[in-house]
């Protein structure tokens, strides 16, 4: 401990440059929050603690202040002292305390003593939020990048378990952590993630959806995800245990998994609770509620207006007396409604959650029956455009279900044009783009198998 205080009194003093303290102040300048403080009742050297009092620990400074002797700032200091920051100059003391660290000089050094004094400020474990749990554990990531790690942790607790981290944002100066278990990821892919990681140059990261943009930058836009975002930690381990790379930016509550291939967009993490044949089962039906999803609309449209003579007799009546009085052609009721199902949607989703159920009801029940008293659209559509909306929320993942709502709308003008073989092409089309995708080397498309969890 007397070394510590002997470290402290002997910081470099340089008469003709300007010290640290001065620095401090000019940069902190205009931040109400920059407190300065004078350490102790011993004038002899003046020491002063330098800090941000919305990121410091309250608790850590009364005990710092109210020490009145060297022995009690010695003992208060020793515990404090971080373990990767204890010495530095200017930039290094400037950062730190933009961390929530607290920088401890004299008036005349150009150094100053790093002080762990930070303060968490966030959520603590709660719920998932965007992932309903129906099974498995409750708890979800948080805006802490340590909490996270011990969620991680806690599910995986293996030595095999390897963490990475890194600084990314010339200004927000952001930490990033992969993680990996050895034996199980790929080597030649986690060391090109780690290079990628290394070579991202950017001003602030705040998200996770941001850095996986950023990893992304040097290819074309994709229309599909590259990599599953998830909230639940238990899920982040089984990407682990499947040979994947799990990154998590602090400040974000979301991992990102990578390589993500385009199955594992339709798993959901109970699949790993239930029986087997159920999993399937759930699959399958994912899938369906997919194909219908994107392909319901356009075949309506190709059957009603381009191929009729492929229907039975009884159903293209059926659809005739459906449309009787109906102003608009096929496309235009069809695209219509699928807009509308699309406002009430992202209605449902942007506002608060008090009244999104009560303009869910308006806009499906109110608005939908109006429609049709008006002959605006046909009844059969009603019926098909509700079946879209509902198999849209099937989806797993909110980045997938993005896309096929955008998808729906290239299928449908395709059948406008060419009818079946309109959507028979697009599928086609659909199916040699996905097949042309990679994420992080690993081809897009993979088996229909449900992911087996860690033992």
């Amino acid at each position: 401990m007397a070394d510590l205080l002997t470290l402290i009194y002997r910081l470099n003093e340089a008469p003709g440059a300007r010290s640290l303290y001065e620095q401090l102040n000019e940069a902190f300048s205009d931040s109400a929050d920059y407190i300065t403080e004078r350490l102790g009742t011993d004038t002899e050297g003046e020491l002063i603690l330098c800090y941000l009092r919305s990121l410091c620990s309250s608790v850590k400074l009364n005990y710092l202040l109210r020490s009145n002797n060297e022995g009690e700032i010695s003992i208060h200091l020793d515990h404090y002292r971080g373990n990767d920051l204890d010495e530095g100059d200017f930039n290094r003391c400037k950062q730190a305390i933009c961390q929530g660290f607290a920088v401890l000089c004299k008036r005349g050094s150009t150094e100053g003593i790093i002080l762990n004094l930070e303060q968490y400020h966030g959520r603590t474990v709660q719920s998932p939020i965007t992932e309903n749990v129906l099974q498995g554990p409750m708890s979800a990531f948080t805006e802490n990048l340590d909490i996270n790690t011990a969620l991680i942790r806690q599910q995986l607790r293996s030595s095999k378990l390897k963490l990475w981290e890194y600084r990314i944002g010339e200004e927000s100066h952001t930490r990033i952590a992969i993680y990996s278990y050895s034996d199980k990821t790929d080597e030649t892919m986690l060391t090109q993630l780690k290079e990628k990681i290394k070579g991202i140059r950017t001003e602030s990261l705040q998200d996770s959806g941001q850095l996986l943009r950023l990893l992304l930058s040097s290819k074309r836009m994709k229309l599909f995800p590259l990599a599953v975002s998830t909230e639940r930690p238990d899920r982040a381990s089984t990407e682990l245990m499947a040979g994947k790379a799990v990154i998590i930016v602090d400040g974000s509550p979301f991992a990102l998994s990578v390589p993500s291939v385009y199955t594992d967009f339709w798993h959901s993490p109970e699949d790993k609770y239930v029986n087997g044949y159920v999993a399937y089962f759930l699959l399958t039906l994912r899938f369906l509620a997919m194909l219908a999803n994107l392909f319901l609309p356009a075949l309506y449209v190709a059957l009603t207006s381009v191929n009729v003579d492929v229907n039975r007799l009884e159903i293209s009546l059926a659809a005739s007396a459906s449309r009787e009085g109906v102003p608009y052609p096929v496309f235009v009721e069809t695209l219509l409604m699928l807009i509308i199902i699309d406002f009430i949607t992202e209605a449902g989703l942007r506002l608060p959650k008090t009244i999104s159920s009560t303009v869910t009801m308006v806009g499906g029940v109110v608005l939908g029956q109006a429609i049709i008293q008006a002959n605006i659209v046909s009844h059969l559509l009603v019926i098909i455009t509700a079946a879209t909306a509902i198999t849209n929320f099937i989806v797993v993942d909110y980045q997938m279900g993005l896309v096929q709502r955008i998808l729906k709308y290239f299928i449908m003008i395709g059948a406008t044009i060419a009818g079946l073989l309109g959507v028979v092409f697009c599928f086609a089309c659909l199916i040699f783009y996905l097949s042309c995708l990679e994420s992080f080397g690993s081809p897009y498309l993979t088996s229909l198998r449900p992911k087996k969890g860690a033992s």
